[in-house]
């Protein structure tokens, strides 16, 4: 049944788009449901991220169902030889004995492998927590075995997922849970936590801290192990994405390092504002801020000069901050079209009430609800019949869900930020636009940029 020229709906299927007036942060824009996980393959789960400590080895603890998935991941990224699974049973539950089976199995595990690795990191899964393994014994027997490695405590609990924390928070939590309190931290490092991807060197705030002598350590970056133990030693973390909240602040009490977050803003008052609060936090020199900012209009300016008004889509899993990303846009002359996500953050309620009142013909789209598995051939045959233009896509899904060839491989942000994040954002968009791509080939690649 039509409503009107944004919104589908049907008894059966529900609402998949809405127009951005009716969309608010908080509540879910869509009612929830059966999900549809459309083929864009290259956001990080949690069988990517832990490969980012240098050295670490895996064991997942779940029944085999669950276990195919985990192992698609790791065989993937060529990281059979950092992992290995437990397959649990119906005798392993009837029984009573998870924690033994644990124990043992881990055991076992780590006595055949060639070299032992500095940190084991398990993860249970629904079972164990549903019938209340005793995983503190666990972990104590395995510490007092094996005193030269460290075990972290991980999870792979799907059910947690509309908790008070995500199973990919709760992963940004244990990833740094190996880092040991220090006698003292040194004032002039930090670290960035809570992405995937290194930070660019030439980002605002990685050259405000570099510039004034300050050692910068970043996961992805790291190299050995011990790099990894040397995070405990700076003085502060530094996230841009509100999926590392959780773990700024555990380190913060823990290690007493300070929790500094610069969201991923796009507006250049914002922006302003992260560098200027980062300055104070630190005492840092400010660079020129006019400059950067000047440079960042520029590159707007003639990435509008080339784009024009070609529609454009972007998705969630582009940036953290994606509505203030399409309100940059559309205050800069772009011809947003239409933004696929399944929620909006709190934080970005501001700038969806600008695109609200500045935007209305933007359409907000959902990628999980089971009837968005038809979302992409019905938009073709709708481009088929009113000659449609082929939009830009920003992100994976919006690529997939807009059947578009031209489109920004961009997940996390790839790892840019600031004023400088602008311009090489515009720099992508001038090259999508002018060069097609085998988009099937590419996000087809589970956890792009990832490797064991």
């Amino acid at each position: 049944m039509l409503t009107n020229l944004h919104e589908t709906q049907s008894p059966e299927t529900g609402v998949i788009r809405r127009p951005i007036g009716e969309i608010n942060s908080g509540p879910p824009p869509f009612k929830p449901g059966v999900v549809y996980c459309a083929p864009a393959r290259g956001h990080w789960t949690i069988a990517h991220t832990p490969m980012l400590i240098p050295e670490s080895y895996m064991i997942y603890l779940c029944a085999s169902a669950c276990m195919r998935g985990v192992v698609l991941s790791a065989l993937e990224y060529e990281g059979m030889d950092r992992f290995s699974m437990v397959i649990l049973n119906d005798k392993d539950i009837y029984e009573g004995n998870l924690e033994q089976v644990m124990i043992d199995s881990i055991a076992e595990i780590i006595e055949g492998l060639p070299k032992r690795p500095p940190i084991v990191m398990p993860f249970t899964s629904c079972i164990h927590h549903f019938l209340s393994c005793d995983t503190t014994y666990i972990y104590k027997v395995l510490r007092e075995r094996f005193p030269d490695i460290d075990f972290v405590q991980c999870y792979m609990i799907p059910t947690i997922r509309r908790g008070h924390i995500t199973p990919e928070e709760l992963m940004q939590v244990n990833l740094y849970d190996a880092l040991i309190e220090q006698d003292s931290l040194e004032e002039k490092s930090v670290n960035f936590i809570g992405c995937n991807y290194a930070q660019d060197p030439e980002n605002d705030c990685y050259r405000m801290l570099t510039d004034a002598g300050f050692l910068v350590r970043d996961l992805p970056k790291t190299e050995t192990y011990q790099d990894y133990k040397d995070m405990a030693k700076s003085s502060a973390n530094i996230y841009t994405a509100p999926l590392a909240r959780f773990s700024a602040k555990k380190l913060e009490r823990r290690l007493g390092q300070k929790d500094i977050y610069l969201p991923g803003e796009f507006t250049f008052e914002g922006i302003r504002s992260q560098m200027k609060h980062l300055a104070k936090v630190l005492n840092l020199p400010l660079p020129d801020l006019d400059a950067a900012q000047n440079e960042a209009k520029e590159a707007l300016k003639k990435a509008k000069e080339v784009i024009g008004q070609t529609p454009i889509a972007l998705d969630h899993e582009a940036c953290a901050r994606f509505i203030s990303l399409a309100r940059l846009l559309v205050e800069n002359g772009f011809n947003v079209d239409e933004i696929y996500s399944d929620f909006v953050l709190p934080e970005e309620q501001e700038d969806l009430d600008w695109l609200k009142e500045h935007a209305p013909q933007i359409t907000f789209c959902a990628t999980n609800n089971y009837r968005c598995r038809m979302a992409r051939s019905e938009k073709e045959a709708k481009s088929e019949k009113d000659d449609g233009v082929p939009a830009l896509a920003i992100g994976q899904k919006s690529a997939y869900f807009t059947g578009t060839d031209h489109f920004v491989n961009l997940l996390e942000y790839n790892g840019l930020w600031g004023f400088h994040g602008i311009v090489r954002l515009c720099e992508m968009m001038i090259e999508a636009y002018e060069h097609a791509s085998d988009v099937e080939a590419i996000i087809s690649v589970k956890a792009w940029g990832c490797h064991a």
